[in-house]
């Protein structure tokens, strides 16, 4: 997937792209506007002035090319990923297909109405799951050739990165508004993109709350053996880097993020960029500083070995430290089938044996002491109230 911060500079460098190099008449995509509740028009190229005007600001929600995405998406015309104007008459034996969902009916000569409206001789959906996010409109090559299936499946690649990149923009957008909002609702949302993080990845259903959970535990032992001294800012701060520690992974793909074979080298280093997404994801939340510290550096290793900076023992900030032991404990123990006790137990023994390489030693004592104590256990863990966040 193409990765940028804003969608609509995402959408102009596609427009721009499939303007240069495929030789269209024009192009534009249009987005759904959940204020209007219509189709918007967002961007547009086109050859020679011929391009949709921006004018034409809105295709209504029940248009028939849109009715027609809906209804196809949901299984009434399966496996049809384009509308291309010239395969509308042979596509199909009967005259209408139906909306089973909202028991519509729609004409395809409305749908090549539609289309001669906007000059599109290929119309290509932006889905996100079952939301019609958007829609990619093209006109006719100026070559006069037909859209060859591979060109196709590059339009609807493109217009996946489209909605990935929409639906990615909402949530961070959501993130960095929230906490200026009210801190709660700050707190309830970082829980909730947390969550669906997790549930992205088959392998790390409810990962984050741990980490954030025995992220705290460490600060709090770390505090009573008077080894150091914290504020509550820091561990807040603590619990909301553990919590949103894999918030990057957002911009990770599912095939990568859930592959259960080894990632080769290209996909490890695309994986590895996941930090530094989720470190520019909380950078712009004002209130708590050093918050991206244990997003950017929780995968940098004490002798140095880590990424993305390759920094050594003491350099590494030290809310990178705390959550890389926490998180390290955690992706250990759930990977375990043993019972709580003999998993917690076999987890401190590697994690003692990585001291000095790969974990801070410190941190790593302090957490087994608080182990010892009692206070991670699934017991103490499923009794903290996470909405409760200092």
């Amino acid at each position: 997937m193409i990765r940028v911060k804003d969608p609509v500079v995402l959408l102009k460098i596609i427009t721009r792209f499939i303007d240069r190099q495929m030789g269209v008449t024009h192009v534009a995509v249009i987005l759904y506007d959940k204020k209007r509740g219509a189709y918007t028009l967002i961007d547009s190229k086109g050859e020679g002035g011929a391009k949709i005007p921006i004018g034409y600001v809105k295709v209504p929600a029940d248009n028939p090319i849109v009715n027609f995405f809906k209804s196809s998406h949901n299984g009434a015309f399966a496996r049809r990923e384009a509308l291309v104007y010239k395969e509308i008459d042979p596509i199909q034996n009967f005259e209408i297909l139906v909306n089973k969902k909202e028991g519509r009916a729609i004409h395809y000569e409305d749908i090549k109405k539609q289309m001669n409206y906007l000059r599109a001789a290929v119309c290509v959906p932006s889905f996100y799951k079952k939301e019609l996010i958007g829609i990619l409109i093209l006109g006719e090559k100026l070559s006069g050739d037909v859209y060859h299936e591979e060109e196709i499946s590059l339009f609807v690649t493109l217009a996946n990165d489209v909605a990935m990149a929409v639906k990615n923009a909402e949530l961070i957008h959501d993130l960095r508004t929230a906490y200026e909002k009210e801190h709660s609702l700050f707190i309830n949302t970082s829980i909730a993109l947390a969550t669906a993080i997790d549930a992205r990845d088959r392998y790390t259903h409810g990962h984050s709350e741990r980490v954030s959970h025995y992220s705290l535990v460490i600060v709090k032992e770390l505090i009573d053996s008077g080894k150091m001294q914290f504020d509550r800012e820091f561990m807040e701060t603590v619990q909301l880097s553990g919590l949103l520690h894999d918030v990057g992974k957002i911009g990770i793909r599912d095939e990568i993020l859930n592959k259960p074979a080894k990632l080769t080298g290209e996909e490890f280093e695309i994986m590895k960029t996941h930090v530094k997404i989720g470190a520019s994801i909380v950078k712009p939340v004002k209130g708590l500083k050093h918050l991206e510290d244990g997003i950017l550096y929780h995968h940098e290793r004490f002798d140095g070995g880590g990424y993305p900076f390759g920094l050594k023992g003491k350099d590494i900030p030290i809310i990178g430290r705390i959550v890389s032991v926490a998180d390290t404990y955690d992706t250990i123990v759930t990977a375990r089938s043993y019972k709580e006790a003999e998993a917690a137990e076999a987890a401190f023994e590697e994690m003692k044996r990585s001291s000095g390489a790969q974990l801070d030693p410190e941190i790593v004592e302090a957490f087994h002491r608080a182990y010892k104590k009692g206070k991670i256990t699934r017991r103490e863990y499923l009794s903290f109230d996470f909405s409760k966040i200092h």
